[in-house]
Formats: structure tokens, sequence, C-alpha cells
């Protein structure tokens, strides 16, 4: 199909058309709450213009770009924590068969690349390991001690647990 002039004008008329409505819109930017920085079409206080008709686009450059780096400061200033969220301090755990499950939490969020351990009356009974749950067996009646060690990918200590105290309650084996 062939077009002819005025057809090939008007198409081209109608494919710039949207490029000439984005040029004369402005751009507000400014920063949330949690400093990240937002461009919009959308009015805000306190937000600044940017017109995209000024042909002053370069103003753009004069944004603060700061939230976009990564520097390794940045990466090291994230203070992880790690807290026992199962069983609560000074639980009893009823189980005749000495089974415990340990479930503990990680912030901010879990890294695949760290490993927890936990400390079972205050020694290391388990393997550094990649999930934030423990499954113990065959535990002993009475109080124990439970914290839970976060290592990043250095296998440096990057957080540590209040240590909970916990009461294990079994039926006697003694016989009547």
């Amino acid at each position: 199909m062939a077009f002819k002039g005025y057809q090939l004008s008007l198409l081209i008329f109608l494919l710039l058309l949207p490029v000439a409505d984005i040029a004369a819109k402005e751009i507000y930017m400014w920063r949330d709450e949690n400093g990240v920085l937002v461009f919009s079409d959308t009015k805000r206080p306190g937000a600044k213009v940017i017109s995209l008709a000024d042909d002053k686009v370069t103003s753009m450059k004069k944004a603060d770009t700061s939230v976009f780096d990564t520097s390794d400061s940045q990466t090291q200033a994230i203070k992880y924590g790690i807290e026992i969220v199962s069983p609560s301090h000074e639980d009893t755990i009823r189980d005749n068969t000495g089974s415990l499950h340990v479930s503990t939490r990680i912030t901010p969020s879990f890294n695949p690349k760290f490993k927890v351990q936990l400390l079972f009356n205050g020694k290391r009974n388990t393997p550094p390991q990649s999930k934030a749950v423990f499954v113990m067996r065959n535990v002993d009646r009475g109080a124990h001690t439970i914290q839970a060690q976060l290592f990043n990918e250095k296998g440096e200590a990057v957080a540590t647990s209040e240590q909970i105290t916990f009461f294990m309650h079994r039926a006697s084996s003694i016989a009547k």
C-alpha cells in the first residue's frame, strides 16, 4: 500500500502528536517520607517543578542523586537484628519426646548469604544454617536457655538475640 503525500504527512503528525503533548507538561520532583526521590506529573505541595518545555532539561542535573549511591559505607550501615520468636521467654514446653521448635526473626530481611546458629545452654550445638527455624530432639527435662546468632558471608557475627529461658516438661519415665 503506497501512501500519498498528504497521508504520509498526516501519519507523521499523528505519530508526533503525543511527543508534543509530553514536551508541554511539567514534571514535579520531591522526596517521600522514606527519602526516595520521586518524579511525577501530579502536582504536590512542596514539590519542585521541572518544565520540559523550557529546553532546560539540563536543570535536572541539579537534582540530588545521593539516594542512588551504593558505596560500601552505606552497605555496612545496615543494622541487622535477630530475635527468637518461639518459644517465648519462660515458656513451658510440654512434649514427652523432648522436641523443641525454635523460630527466629531476622531484620531488615534475611540475606541468603547469611547463616544462623542456635546456642543451647550457652553452647553451639548446631552448625550455622541458612534457615531461621531449628528443630531439636530429645531435650532433657528442666530449665534451658537458647540464643540465636546471625553471621554474614564472611562468618562474622552481625547480630545476637537475647537469651531465652524455657522449661521442658516431659512425663516421668519412672513406672509405679
